[in-house]
């Protein structure tokens, strides 16, 4: 359910991480927490590289702490924590997660509770993006793409994507399913609480007759997609989509009038993590204001942290205005748990098919 690049850690990464003095490993023995060794898993690619560049190695190891890395898909992540809870002690110290899994986590008693006690930078998380057993880094929202230079009477809103004026025009990522469905809930109810199942299955085959909407595997292709000029109007997180335009697509991010459906990542800390201090010690520096400013440029998500200060331009492309953060809509995590399977197999099944 991952918004992310879920990529395996390649050679040429392990053979980079060495060489920094570090480990990227499929970590399956115990961390040493005497020795200071925290071990963090997390996905492979640039979303670790800049987690080393802007953080790991300028804060966690310069505080006296040794990164071992567990790079991989996020799949293997969740089993090894689910696994952990019939272990006497944990094998994982930090994990990067997403919100959705991090609330299946904590429904499955994975997740320590964390606090600003002991991560004192939690108190300046922005108040819609806390949790009890997650710690928020950056965020983005599900928004509205269109070519400016070919569509000059924009969408505006998700309801949009209904208009029959729009039909041909719109892609959608295949991989980003439920984020269509929760767009259909939106514009069924106005609202992702008490979500009405079979309104919104109507609603999206619905969509399908009056707009016929091209269907991508996932990102890549929606953004060949839009490059080649084969769809005009694509939906997506506001990060995707200003990372297209920074490749040079010409595509612009409008904020729906219902708000945006967000993503957050962040940070879970297990409760049998064998070094718990150095856990949060690592959580808190994932934090810095400073790491943020540096990270959120080169990545287009929003800082968790509001202490954080971005260039005014990078402020202007990349920030949400107080007005969009209280307009985002949190994903409905429980919703989901009840009811994913029977709404994949409709989208599958009727939807595509």
């Amino acid at each position: 359910m991952s918004e992310l690049l879920d990529r395996t850690v390649n050679r040429r990464q392990i053979l980079a991480s060495a060489a920094a003095g570090t480990v990227a490993i499929s970590f399956g023995g115990k961390a040493n927490a005497s020795s200071g060794q925290i071990v963090v898993a997390n996905w492979g690619g640039d979303w670790n590289d800049r987690t080393v560049q802007f953080f790991e190695a300028p804060i966690v190891e310069k505080g006296g702490y040794t990164v071992v890395r567990d790079l991989g898909l996020l799949d293997q992540r969740r089993t090894k924590l689910l696994a952990s809870r019939r272990l006497p002690r944990g094998t994982i110290d930090v994990a990067h997660l997403d919100d959705a899994s991090a609330f299946e986590m904590e429904a499955q008693g994975v997740l320590e509770t964390v606090s600003a006690d002991k991560i004192p930078n939690l108190k300046n998380i922005l108040p819609q993006l806390k949790s009890a057993t997650f710690v928020p880094w950056q965020y983005s929202g599900w928004v509205i793409g269109h070519n400016p230079d070919k569509l000059k009477d924009a969408p505006k809103s998700f309801a949009d994507l209904w208009n029959p004026k729009y039909s041909g025009m719109i892609g959608l990522s295949d991989t980003h399913w439920y984020h269509h469905i929760e767009v259909a809930a939106l514009k069924v109810g106005k609202s992702l609480e008490n979500i009405d199942v079979e309104k919104v299955k109507a609603a999206m085959m619905d969509m399908k007759k009056a707009t016929k909407p091209r269907i991508y595997p996932g990102h890549l292709q929606q953004e060949q997609g839009l490059k080649n000029e084969e769809i005009l109007i694509g939906t997506n997180y506001k990060s995707r989509l200003l990372q297209f335009a920074a490749e040079g697509v010409r595509v612009v991010p409008t904020y729906p009038t219902e708000g945006a459906i967000s993503i957050i990542f962040g940070l879970g800390i297990p409760k049998k993590a064998p070094n718990p201090e150095g856990a949060n010690f690592y959580c808190n520096a994932l934090l810095d204001p400073a790491g943020l400013a540096s990270l959120v440029q080169k990545s287009f998500y929003s800082p968790a942290n509001s202490k954080t200060v971005l260039p005014e331009a990078a402020q202007k492309e990349i920030a949400f205005s107080a007005d969009e953060q209280k307009a985002l809509h949190k994903r409905p995590h429980a919703w989901w748990l009840k009811n994913r399977s029977e709404l994949l197999d409709f989208y599958n099944k009727e939807f595509k098919g």
